[in-house]
């Protein structure tokens, strides 16, 4: 786990790492001081890598005024060493970025997503065990899904998934917007929708439930159809968290709110969610965990049990079926699935 002061935590081994002490920022002027904005980790599983993460930070000024955006890429050994192998200047605020791999002629890929406020896409290509790494041009090519011709602000939250013949991207903004994209693996055609909701996009998941996916022939030609159906989980800080039916049918996108779960904007800011054993957990800043039965569920949306960390829920990550790792602001929590 990482907080916001860049301490980096292994929870098995309880060992800590200070991210920010191997920035080689020592030239700092007066009065400045720099935080964590946003952070991604992607396993590698080599002999000389476990993981690689990627972290945003800005640099405060003496009046606590951000002055400065950067970029840095770590590799983790199997020793739990972390080393500093890349770092970037960013024009923008970043509060979002991914790490994702793609298999692309066969081969292998892992790329550096940076979703800059107000910019387009930037795309890095991790080389060498991802102690290189090289700017992709536009990065339309390999991720078309997520190629805006200008962000709607800030990306706060990302979900993608896919299928042999679709690709699914969903972000979500400070500004209240979220897009969603689909693009043809074969044409490469990208249809995109757009939904505002009020205060900053806190939530944005897809459902891992088998998509539903029935090939039919069009009325012109005997032309092999595409439809396709997915469910997204989407919240703003304000609430309520709503569950979407997304359907794609013969190139026309759509989505139509299906479910609000019940009193989920009742618990002050809702911060994350995440899925644990066919339950929707949300998380909020008042401290309370609240659960409900499975997100498919089209019969009951109302809580189904609560747990209280009685500290504001920053993120939440799921371990196992039977663990949910809870970051708060006291700290690090689990909570195993006899507690549901």
């Amino acid at each position: 786990m990482l907080n916001v002061y860049g301490r980096l935590h292994f929870v098995e081994e309880n060992k800590i790492v200070c991210l920010s002490k191997l920035l080689g920022e020592k030239a700092l002027k007066s009065g400045h001081s720099i935080e964590l904005c946003c952070a991604d980790v992607l396993a590698q599983n080599t002999a000389s890598s476990l993981a690689v993460l990627a972290t945003f930070w800005v640099e405060l000024n003496e009046h606590f005024c951000p002055c400065r955006h950067f970029g840095a890429l770590f590799k983790i050994s199997p020793t739990l060493h972390v080393e500093l192998t890349n770092k970037l200047e960013a024009l923008a605020p970043v509060a979002h970025c991914r790490l994702l791999e793609r298999v692309i002629s066969s081969a292998e890929n892992k790329y550096w997503l940076i979703f800059e406020a107000g910019k387009s896409l930037s795309v890095y290509k991790l080389e060498k065990d991802c102690d290189d790494m090289t700017v992709l041009e536009g990065g339309f090519d390999e991720f078309p899904e997520v190629c805006l011709d200008e962000f709607a602000g800030a990306v706060t939250r990302s979900a993608m998934i896919s299928s042999p013949k679709l690709k699914w991207c969903a972000l979500g903004f400070d500004t209240g917007r979220v897009v969603l994209s689909v693009v043809d693996v074969e044409s490469k055609i990208v249809h995109r929708k757009l939904i505002k909701f009020s205060g900053p996009v806190s939530v944005v998941m897809f459902v891992p439930e088998p998509l539903m996916q029935t090939p039919g022939l069009s009325d012109v030609g005997e032309v092999e159809s595409t439809l396709e159906e997915r469910f997204l989980v989407v919240s703003s800080t304000l609430g309520p968290v709503a569950i979407w039916r997304c359907l794609f049918e013969d190139g026309t996108l759509s989505w139509n709110n299906e479910i609000l779960l019940s009193q989920s904007e009742q618990f002050d800011s809702i911060t994350s969610a995440c899925i644990i054993s066919g339950n929707i957990a949300v998380g909020t800043y008042s401290g309370k965990i609240l659960f409900y039965t499975s997100p498919c569920d089209f019969v009951s949306h109302e809580i189904a049990s609560i747990t209280q960390i009685h500290s504001p829920i920053v993120n939440m990550k799921v371990l196992d079926e039977k663990t949910l790792c809870v970051l708060s602001t006291a700290g690090l929590h689990t909570v195993k699935r006899s507690d549901l």
